[in-house]
């Protein structure tokens, strides 16, 4: 009898054991349809940097941070690194949550490329 109760009770542990686990949805469902094979500033980076960054009200005039609009201000950005530092390394910006990997991955083929303004 105290067999199984031992049995059962070791079962269960395994069963919970088991149960309690992490899942990063981007390793389970990795991003097979990001496309970097024709990354501009214009068409990829600046729509991400804009959605993300200046629209969101963080880097727009009278807030006190960096502006993002304009091609010059996210130039100063890039040649000082932190556009990289921040948002693909750190992965501390946008403070709402990082990029996801496919735009992390444009950025910094980007930015791999020269930063070209294209």
């Amino acid at each position: 009898m105290l067999k199984r109760v031992l049995g059962i009770i070791g079962l269960v542990l395994i069963v919970i054991g088991q149960s309690c686990y992490y899942d990063n949805e981007e390793e389970l469902y990795p991003d097979d349809n990001c496309d970097t094979s024709n990354v501009t500033f214009s068409g990829t980076v600046n729509p991400i940097i804009q959605t993300n960054c200046a629209i969101t009200g963080c880097h727009v005039p009278g807030t006190g941070r960096v502006v993002l609009q304009t091609p010059q201000q996210i130039k100063v950005i890039v040649d000082d690194g932190r556009l990289e530092q921040r948002a693909v390394q750190d992965k501390d910006m946008p403070p709402t949550g990082p990029l996801n990997n496919c735009e992390i991955t444009q950025i910094q083929t980007w930015l791999n490329a020269g930063a070209p303004n294209n």
